[in-house]
């Protein structure tokens, strides 16, 4: 494991400049879901999905406001924001459970058709617990109780070096970001010195700095419905409208998805 150091403050400017730098690669890493399978039977299951784009930061956040537009005029309210699982499963509370499924199916390709624009290639680390060893039921057990345990830095790790190895077959240092616990911009080493990681670093900032962030986001959601039990069962409770646009996205998706753990250094899976 490689990160001894703790997080560093990051000036945005610098990492902004960074990822629009020519051919720079911009890795747009998901938080992370998971959970039992649906009724809490059957194994445990995670997803955490990484976005590799060359797409400058400029550009994803016109996409963005677009898409804003978009919902905006089809009634979601004033800037809404994408958030993938609501727009296929909202809760109840969520302002998406007032938009009818029709339009949320409409919604969901628009946000589909941007990820396709400007995304090359999805990378995806999903595991069972029958991968995992009983990896997944005792982090569960864990947060349950409010307690820290060493198997969240575990898988956490596992997913540093899936991304590691595949970066292996990179020209150029990538520059890995995900979402932070708050609304700062920080830097924390966690790559291995042969990584080909810009700084060593996993950055983390705020959802509404980076678009590219809400990308991951929906991609993730999106691997969690069609590749997971749960996520498959809430699909198929949906409407058709719903369902419909989730496997069109499926569809679309698949020849641009890399299982990370399958992968060889060749680039095949």
């Amino acid at each position: 494991m490689h990160d001894s150091r703790a997080p560093q403050s990051l000036d945005p400017e610098v990492l902004r400049a960074a990822l629009s730098e020519p051919e720079r690669l911009g890795l747009y890493l998901s938080r992370g879901l998971g959970g039992a399978a649906e009724g809490g039977e059957g194994q445990p299951e995670f997803v955490r999905v990484a976005v590799l784009t060359t797409t400058p930061p400029t550009v994803l956040q016109t996409d963005r406001q677009a898409w804003r537009a978009a919902a905006a005029g089809l009634g979601a309210g004033a800037s809404p924001r994408l958030a993938a699982l609501e727009l296929v499963a909202p809760p109840g509370g969520s302002p998406w459970a007032q938009v009818a499924a029709e339009t949320r199916a409409t919604l969901l390709r628009v946000a589909v058709r941007s990820l396709l624009a400007s995304a090359p290639e999805l990378a995806v680390f999903h595991i069972t617990d029958e991968f995992g060893g009983g990896m997944l039921v005792r982090l569960q057990s864990g947060l349950a109780l409010g307690e820290p345990r060493l198997d969240a830095r575990l898988l956490e790790h596992m997913v540093f070096a899936a991304l590691t190895y595949r970066l292996l077959v990179h020209s150029g240092e990538a520059v890995v970001v995900t979402v932070g616990d708050e609304a700062t911009w920080s830097s924390r080493q966690v790559f291995a010195e042969h990584a080909a990681v810009w700084r060593r670093a996993l950055v983390s900032a705020p959802r509404e700095g980076l678009a590219g962030l809400e990308l991951a986001e929906l991609a993730e959601a999106l691997v969690w419905a069609t590749a997971t039990r749960r996520g498959r069962a809430t699909v198929a409770a949906a409407p058709p409208a719903i369902a419909a646009a989730v496997a069109e996205a499926e569809a679309e998706l698949r020849p641009r998805s890399t299982n990370l753990l399958r992968e060889r250094a060749g680039g095949g899976n």
